[in-house]
């Protein structure tokens, strides 16, 4: 009876040992995800191709995803005005399929359209909600251009680039048309597909999101799990290099389904032309 009454004595300390150290790394990671999770890092990538002219040379492109309406209060804007940009690229999922209402989508909107012409692309997330066809308002009364399968020139003097949107539809990126190799392609989609095949069409630059980086990151490993991807995707961000195409996957701004991310800060891209 005594060595029992010993033994669970022991199994006690063990389990209440167990307890502390658990509660302990809570009261400890907790903080550090709201702080992961709010902090946004900056990405710097430098394009050069012979394509790019004199005028188009040091160029800014400002690149952003997969927000899903999460309200940063500002500080987001204010990160993007500090970098300059000449043009801020959307690659999708701006809302979240979800929402009840587009308020923090237009006060973003409104934020960082004073700062630079904005392109959009549809995500997954705009497809399934019944407010895009008021976000589509919001986008005409900010200037937004949407780029759903469409294209347009963007000039500077008598030079210029072509900017492409690919809308988040299901495409096969094989059929579609073979771009102007003579001219700087810059495409704009939501989801990397097979990033390698964009090569085939000369696209020199491909600005995407949709993984949102993996969700968490493990180190060695990388991302654990993403959309349409599954466990350990291949495509959850960074650069790409695949000849004379650079794919730049966006780790995105927010969260959808899963509600946090870990050793993955929230992202805003900028990519700087060179001739």
């Amino acid at each position: 009876m005594e060595f029992n009454g010993l033994q669970r004595n022991r199994n006690y300390k063990k389990l209440l040992k167990t307890i502390i150290i658990a509660i302990t790394v809570i009261i400890l990671l907790v903080p550090f995800i709201i702080w992961e999770n709010n902090s946004i890092t900056v990405t710097k990538y430098d394009k050069y191709s012979s394509s790019i002219t004199e005028s188009f040379e040091g160029y800014k492109i400002v690149h952003l995803s997969d927000l899903h309406s999460k309200n940063y209060k500002g500080r987001g804007a204010t990160i993007i005005s500090t970098l300059e940009p000449d043009i801020i690229v959307i690659t999708g999922d701006l809302i979240d399929k979800n929402d009840r209402n587009l308020h923090v989508a237009e006060e973003f909107i409104k934020r960082v359209s004073n700062i630079a012409k904005v392109y959009f692309v549809t995500g997954n997330h705009e497809n399934l909600s019944p407010l895009y066809p008021y976000l589509l308002e919001i986008f005409d009364m900010y200037g937004v251009t949407v780029l759903d399968n469409e294209q347009q020139k963007i000039f500077i003097k008598d030079e210029s680039i072509t900017i492409y949107g690919y809308a988040d539809t299901e495409y096969d990126i094989e059929t579609e048309k073979v771009l102007d190799k003579d001219d700087f392609n810059l495409v704009l989609c939501h989801k990397p597909y097979a990033p390698e095949i964009f090569n085939t069409i000369n696209a020199d630059l491909v600005l995407c999101g949709h993984a949102h980086g993996g969700q968490i990151r493990l180190p060695l490993i990388g991302g654990l799990v993403a959309p349409d991807q599954g466990l350990f995707p291949k495509y959850s961000e960074g650069i790409h290099d695949y000849s004379d195409t650079s794919v730049v996957i966006n780790r995105g701004l927010g969260n959808s389904i899963f509600p946090f991310r870990l050793f993955n800060r929230p992202e805003i891209v900028v990519i700087t032309l060179h001739k």
